[in-house]
Formats: structure tokens, C-alpha cells, sequence
């Protein structure tokens, strides 16, 4: 595992998989081959760390290359999950949530509901923090004057309002736009705030930020079936998404179109663009360089379930890994390493 791997977990649904390998354009499309040997490699190591299921995709200039949904049942490996089963399986997204919540402001900001650089107190009126200089994009790349410690202050069974007035009361932990630190707080009242600004008739800002997300993600994405998790948690949006295999490589799809559905292929790569001081984070993105490439990354242990998801610029290549087991640092370990061993085959092009 790559130490960037290691320093961020710290801070369509077939039967056999789906493949299929092209190539036209500037992209890099690895073969089949390459795709099913990863496949299997993946495979293998979500049995070595006990996982219970996992999955992949693979996509590239808005189209999947491969897609793989894995089942264990009692420890042994069974391959996809056989026909009549029930509903796909759905991997929790945890903190990676956060960079569809970037995705939904792209959205939002396309059609003028709001944009990145609005303060957020001026288009929601429960938001009262620091100087009242806060937008949304600083929320949302961690430079909200938020931290790890501001989380805890937060009761669990907080409702979305009370968010805001603890929120209120809580002091900056460092200037805003300059002070970077992680923080669920921080992309919980991101959430919220555009929630309201969807729909100011309600207060109850997580059944609007919900119908917010439906609108400005599921719909455009044409999602199958996703759910949302921790609805029932005070900082719901930050960790509010599990999607499908075939709703994740549908998200990856839009990420690499040169005409995504949801925002221009401009202003998606935008929000991956470093916000902090060390040019590292945006938009729940971590800029990262592992074996000569170059790619964003978003990861996360949730709900016993590791989650690594990557986007490539230079090949226009999005690839996600997701690992189901108790065992954290195994099943992260498990994402990790096959990233990386995605990497090789982007850079080792024979």
C-alpha cells in the first residue's frame, strides 16, 4: 500500500462480471486481459482478508470497461451473484460520499441554483460561523474553519438545525480558506446548505438535501438503485451515499465523459483542483502520484466496508475497488494494493 494510501484511510451488476476493451481518442483503454487478470487478482485478495463481498469497475472516456460484483458466502469465494438473487448489493461510500457532493454543487452550479463560490450564510440563513466569509466550495475542500475535534462536539442524534446552531457556538479551529483540516462537520452543513437552497420551504433539511441529491445526481446518472445510509446520524450528507457497482461505474462514467450528464467536463475536473496550502485536497479529492501517474483519490473504511476510488486525467481512466469485512486494515489494505496494481498496468502500456 502506497504511503498516500495509508495516510488517507488514516485521516452494472452481471452474472461473471461485464468486460469489454477499446480504445479510440486520447485514453487509455487497458485490454480485457489485463482487466480479468486484475479482476481475479482482486478476487483473491478479498479471500485472503476474510471479506464477505467486494467489487470493481473499471471505465474510461465515459464508458466501463469492467465491472465485477463479488460474493462469499461462509468465507468461500463464489464469483458474481447467481441469477434470481436478491437486490444488488450496495457498498457504503463513507467519506467518499463527499466527493458526490461536490459532483451535486457542479450540478446545482450548471443550472444556477447556486455556485461554488457563494457565501454560504448569504443563501442560507442558519449558516452563522466565523466571519460569514465561508463558501460552499471552502466547506467541501475542508478550508471551513472546521476539524476532526469540531465533529465530536456534534451529538450523534443532533437534528439538521440543531447541526447549525452547535455549529454556531463551536470555535473556528483555524482561519477559514486557509486552515486545512478533514471534517465531517465540514461537508455535513455543505449538504444541508444546499439542501435548503433546493427547497427553503422545509427546515427539515435532511429529507431536502435527499430530494436535492436525487435531483442532481441520481436522476441525470440515471442510478438503478442507490440508498442512502446514515440518515438517521447528525452529520448525515457526509457519509450518506451506497451505491451498486452499476451505480458506481455509472458515477465513474460521468467523471471521465467528454459530455457528462450532470455538469460540464470542465467544471468536474475543476473540483478535483488542490484548495489547501500543500495543493493536495479538493472536492474530497486527494491529488496523489504513485509509479509515474498521476490521479485523484477519495477512500474510506464505512459500515465495514473499504472503499478506494481513483480517477486518472492523463488516461481518462476511472477505476473503484470496494472490499466488505470487519477487518479494516485488511480490506483497506486489499483496495489499496490493487490500486496500485492498477497503476502498473496504466504505466507498464505492453
Amino acid at each position: 500500500m502506497s504511503a498516500v494510501l495509508k495516510a488517507f484511510f488514516a485521516a452494472f451488476l452481471v452474472c461473471g462480471g461485464f468486460i469489454c476493451a477499446f480504445a479510440d481518442g486520447n485514453f487509455y483503454a487497458p485490454s480485457s486481459e489485463k482487466l480479468g487478470a486484475l479482476g481475479e487478482s482482486f478476487r483473491s485478495k478479498l479471500a485472503d482478508c476474510g471479506a464477505s463481498g467486494g467489487a470493481l469497475c473499471v471505465v474510461a472516456n465515459g464508458k466501463v470497461l469492467y465491472g465485477r460484483d463479488f460474493d462469499f458466502p461462509n468465507g468461500a469465494v463464489s464469483g458474481a451473484k447467481p441469477n434470481g438473487a436478491e437486490a444488488p448489493r450496495r457498498y457504503p461510500l463513507g467519506n467518499t460520499s463527499q466527493v458526490l457532493l461536490s459532483l451535486m454543487l457542479a450540478a446545482m452550479q450548471r443550472d444556477g441554483i447556486l455556485a461554488a463560490d457563494w457565501r454560504v450564510s448569504r443563501h442560507c440563513s442558519y449558516f452563522k460561523f466565523g466571519s460569514g466569509d465561508v463558501t460552499f466550495d471552502d466547506l467541501l475542500s475542508m478550508r471551513g474553519g472546521f476539524d476532526s475535534h469540531s465533529d465530536s462536539l456534534v451529538p450523534a442524534d443532533a437534528s439538521s438545525l440543531e447541526v447549525f446552531e452547535i455549529a454556531r457556538q463551536i470555535p473556528p479551529a483555524g482561519a477559514a480558506k486557509t486552515y486545512f483540516a478533514r471534517s465531517r462537520l465540514s461537508a455535513a452543513l455543505a449538504g444541508y446548505a444546499m439542501g435548503y437552497v433546493f427547497d427553503k420551504k422545509t427546515s427539515n433539511m435532511k429529507k431536502s438535501f435527499a430530494a436535492c441529491a436525487k435531483r442532481y445526481l441520481f436522476e441525470p446518472m440515471k442510478f438503478e438503485d442507490p440508498r442512502f445510509v446514515s440518515f438517521d446520524t447528525a452529520l448525515f450528507p457526509a457519509t450518506a451515499f451506497a451505491l451498486s457497482v452499476v451505480d458506481c461505474a455509472a458515477w465513474l462514467c460521468c467523471e471521465t465523459s467528454p459530455n457528462p450528464p450532470v455538469a460540464p467536463r470542465s467544471e468536474i475536473a475543476a473540483r478535483r483542483l488542490s484548495r489547501d496550502a500543500a495543493g493536495r485536497f479538493g472536492g474530497g479529492w486527494l491529488a496523489s502520484n504513485e509509479g509515474g501517474a498521476h490521479f485523484f483519490v477519495s477512500a474510506d473504511y464505512w459500515q465495514n466496508c473499504a472503499n478506494v476510488v481513483a480517477v486518472f486525467p492523463d488516461s481518462n481512466v476511472a477505476v473503484a475497488f470496494f472490499a466488505r469485512s470487519s477487518d479494516a486494515q485488511k480490506a483497506s489494505k486489499a483496495c489499496a494494493d490493487s490500486l496500485s496494481e492498477f497503476i502498473s498496468i496504466l504505466t507498464n502500456r505492453k
